[in-house]
């Protein structure tokens, strides 16, 4: 299979530059003929299973800094006199936002308000050594909080000692899970879950948070559930109350 660049007009255009030899003005147009090759799958796979090992033999020592702590790209070309005022004023400005959002995060999860800020400060600190993303936002989540609330609401109750140990473990055990995935770069997975799955997740989550803390302008108790439908039958069955 061959593959020309030549249009449809190449005829036309080849008589517009014999008309214009009088000004001796002439158009040479060449036609490059590539013959399209397909490369095969043993090839491919092949290169793709030393490409790795080759690449780490030849990385050196700053590479591999960078490779496990991304902020040394960063660091070596950051501009201080430039972005460090800009940078200073982002940071207070999402500090003084980040405190009664993580408390309140911490509170629709059933933990202390205390628990709220570790881990909206924490995380920002860490990720700024090991992240990459300068997108990615850091923290605790509405999301985040309802699922735990959910799950161990089933365990203990909000109220006990136990609870507040088990939301601990519960981080630990994400936080290695995540960094032995960082480690081992499996962003990949992402790409398997479809635009309209993450859409339809968020968008139901966020439906059910507004329903769960329907109670606080109500005035009466609603049930704690991770469901649409024992929510709405809860303020419902409780709306003689009002």
């Amino acid at each position: 299979m061959e593959i020309t660049y030549a249009s449809s007009s190449s005829r036309n255009l080849a008589g517009a530059a014999d008309a214009s030899s009088s000004s001796d003005l002439k158009l040479n147009r060449q036609v490059k003929v590539i013959p399209l090759q397909h490369p095969s799958s043993s090839s491919s796979s092949r290169i793709a299973a030393f490409a790795w090992p080759w690449k780490l033999k030849r990385m050196s020592w700053i590479q591999w800094m960078e490779f496990f702590l991304p902020c040394f790209r960063w660091i070596r070309i950051y501009n201080i006199k430039d972005s460090l005022q800009s940078d200073l004023l982002s940071g207070i400005t999402v500090g003084i936002m980040l405190v009664p959002q993580a408390m309140s995060y911490a509170k629709l999860a059933g933990l202390h308000p205390i628990y709220g800020l570790y881990s909206g400060f924490v995380p920002i600190f860490v990720y700024a050594l090991f992240g990459s993303s300068r997108q990615l936002a850091i923290g605790p989540v509405a999301l985040v909080s309802l699922l735990v609330s959910n799950v161990l609401g089933e365990i203990a109750d909000s109220s006990e000692a136990l609870y507040t140990e088990l939301a601990i473990l519960l981080a630990l055990m994400v936080g290695v899970l995540e960094c032995i995935m960082g480690l081992l770069r499996l962003g990949w997975l992402i790409r398997f879950i479809s635009h309209s799955v993450i859409s339809g997740f968020t968008t139901s989550s966020a439906i059910i948070i507004a329903l769960s803390q329907a109670k606080y302008f109500l005035g009466y108790d609603i049930v704690r559930s991770s469901k649409i439908v024992p929510l709405v039958k809860s303020i419902i069955a409780g709306a003689d109350k009002v």
